[in-house]
């Protein structure tokens, strides 16, 4: 192998290792929440979802972020029960907080935790001042 073709293998080795870290930075699995790891959002609730695999789809005025609570059918959400609740309402969520290639002003949209006024509807936080959402 030629002086060029190192270069090449070089250069070629190093953007897959770039490549590879993104990659495992934007699909690495959200678990053991944080109260540091999340981002305070509010805002009226516009919308209100079942989406694919148990998730809840929230909407928000004036924002075109996607909102979802991960698996929330499965944690005693009902979702009749949530639009009563919450729908057009101003709701408290707080987000993951991580950059990734899709999310470059980290917001990721998984809600962590869900409150109207100073009551928890949702809360998968660790170490949290409230009380934990149960399955």
């Amino acid at each position: 192998m030629g002086k060029a073709g190192k270069i090449w293998f070089a250069i070629a080795f190093v953007l897959f290792i770039a490549f590879m870290s993104i990659v495992i930075q934007t699909f690495r699995p959200v678990r053991n929440v944080q109260p540091d790891d999340v981002m305070k959002i509010e805002g009226v609730v516009e919308d209100l979802q079942e989406a694919p695999g148990f998730d809840i789809a929230l909407t928000l005025e004036n924002d075109n972020h996607y909102y979802y609570i991960n698996r929330g059918l499965q944690h005693n959400l009902a979702l009749e029960q949530l639009r009563t609740d919450i729908l057009n309402k101003r709701v408290t969520l707080y987000v993951i907080k991580r950059w990734t290639i899709f999310t470059r002003d980290k917001n990721m949209g998984h809600v962590s935790k869900l409150m109207i006024d100073d009551r928890v509807i949702y809360n998968e936080l660790k170490n949290d001042i409230h009380e934990q959402t149960t399955k």
